[in-house]
């Protein structure tokens, strides 16, 4: 799936499947670097060999169809940020969204799938 003709590298990616994907951020937000409001989001990520890109949007009412991603909807982009991608050796079956303290302050939304490993940095915006 990943790099290949359903999530091919290089090519913008709802990041899940159907709608994309959703986050709350309760409080003033660093994602991946990318400062946000407290408010509703949508994440959707450029898949690569070594490193994803992250991109945070106000638009939430889109459906995900990587087609639909608009000039409209690219206009209500709050940012984009590279994170680095690593590989797993037990492969994960179904595509997952969790999260995991780190070191010091803040969590890493941690997407997996397949052979690969995405960390995204977050933290209370400073």
């Amino acid at each position: 799936m990943l790099g290949g003709a359903d999530v091919p590298y290089g090519k913008l990616w709802r990041t899940g499947a159907n709608e994309p994907t959703i986050f709350y951020a309760p409080i003033a937000l660093s994602v991946a670097g990318i400062r946000v409001k407290p408010g509703v989001y949508s994440l959707y990520t450029v898949p690569g060999r070594s490193e994803w890109e992250v991109i945070v949007n106000r638009s939430t009412s889109q459906w995900g169809i990587e087609d639909q991603y608009t000039d409209k909807v690219k206009a209500q982009e709050v940012g984009r940020a590279k994170v680095k991608s690593e590989t797993i050796s037990k492969p994960i079956e179904t595509f997952t969204i969790r999260s995991e303290p780190r070191e010091g302050k803040g969590a890493s939304l941690v997407l997996e799938w397949e052979k690969s490993r995405v960390k995204i940095p977050v933290q209370a915006a400073s």
